[in-house]
């Protein structure tokens, strides 16, 4: 009786790691896909030469999309741009939009404090209300705000690629993207809303 619970317990460990194995397979095959998909729809176009065999490896392996050397990806604290310290992100972005040949100012209008209202590239736009800032929406608010008004000048200069926004708060990263690209990412996280990039 113990030689048939130990020959069994044998074959259900055997099994599961069977099954394991092609489970991992089966998600590098899918890593590697998405990740073909991207580079060929030129989203390493604006990495520096010398950085683009290893931004590839990091992309085929564990679909890496969040390395700054890729000219795609900011890190932006909602809370600072909320309070008005665009200077705590905007070199970032300055670094990725220069390649594209496009210049981004935003600074707060005047120093009232009941105004919300900023300039981005002279145009006026309010970051947020005060019934946002009362009902403590507006670290969702102040960033959708500020990206969908830079997408919009984007688009003034024939920009293919778009700003779209990942996670939220501390952790709130901006990634430009052509919609094709938008479309990939999207899929590869079809079931993993969290790591979606979503538009402003």
């Amino acid at each position: 009786m113990k030689q048939i619970i130990f020959l069994l317990t044998v074959i259900l460990m055997s099994c599961n790691q069977n099954a394991q194995t092609k489970n991992n397979k089966m998600q590098n095959s899918e890593n590697t896909n998405h990740s073909k998909e991207l580079i060929d729809n030129d989203f390493l176009k604006f990495a520096e030469n010398s950085k683009v065999d290893s931004l590839k490896t990091k992309l085929n392996s564990s679909f890496d999309i969040y390395d700054e050397e890729n000219y795609k990806l900011a890190h932006i604290d909602a809370e600072e741009l909320a309070e008005f310290s665009f200077d705590s992100f905007l070199p970032h972005l300055e670094r990725i939009l220069t390649k594209r040949g496009f210049q981004l100012t935003a600074k707060k209008t005047n120093e009232n404090e009941n105004s919300f209202d900023i300039s981005i590239n002279g145009k006026i736009i309010k970051l947020y209300t005060q019934e946002e800032l009362d009902n403590n929406t507006f670290l969702d608010t102040a960033p959708r705000n500020f990206f969908r008004k830079t997408n919009e000048l984007l688009k003034t200069k024939n920009c293919e690629e778009q700003f779209y926004l990942i996670y939220g708060g501390n952790d709130l990263h901006a990634i430009l993207l052509t919609e094709k690209q938008f479309s990939i990412i999207e899929d590869y996280y079809k079931n993993n809303e969290k790591e979606k990039p979503y538009k402003p």
